[in-house]
C-alpha cells in the first residue's frame, strides 16, 4: 500500500512538472544555415540545435554561460542534446522585455564562423 502511494504521489509530481509550460524547438544547420533564424523562445524552453548535411557544428554565444553553456559541439548523425535557455547575458535588449541573443555556428575544422543566426527570448 505505501508503495503504491508512494509510486502514485512520484507520478503526480512529474506530470505536475511537466505542465509548467516550457517547450522545446529544433533549429536544423545545413550548408552552415541555421533554420528557424532566429528561433523565438522563451525564457526556460529549450533549443536543440540538430545538423541535417555531413558536417558537425560549433554553436558559440557571446557570453560563456548565457542565454546557455557553450561554446558547444552539436553532431551530425545522432540526437543532440536540448539546451535550457535561461538568462541574457550578451543579449540585447529590445522593446516590451524581450531580447535578442546572436550565435555564431562554426563548421567542424573550420575557424571561420559561417553564419550568424539568433535567438530571440520574449516574456
Amino acid at each position: 500500500m505505501c508503495v503504491c502511494l508512494l509510486l502514485s504521489a512520484t507520478l503526480l509530481t512529474l506530470a505536475g512538472c511537466k505542465k509548467a509550460g516550457f517547450k522545446s524547438y529544433d533549429v536544423g544547420i545545413k550548408n552552415c544555415g541555421a533554420t528557424p533564424d532566429p528561433v523565438t523562445v522563451k525564457e526556460g524552453d529549450q533549443v536543440r540545435w540538430q545538423p541535417g548535411d555531413q558536417h558537425d557544428y560549433t554553436i558559440r554565444f557571446s557570453h560563456p554561460s548565457e542565454p546557455t553553456g557553450n561554446p558547444f559541439t552539436v553532431k551530425q548523425g545522432v540526437s543532440n542534446p536540448a539546451h535550457p535557455i535561461r538568462g541574457h547575458g550578451g543579449c540585447v535588449p529590445s522593446a516590451n522585455g524581450e531580447f535578442y541573443c546572436k550565435y555564431t555556428v562554426i563548421r567542424d575544422n573550420e575557424s571561420t564562423a559561417c553564419a550568424d543566426p539568433g535567438v530571440h527570448i520574449i516574456p
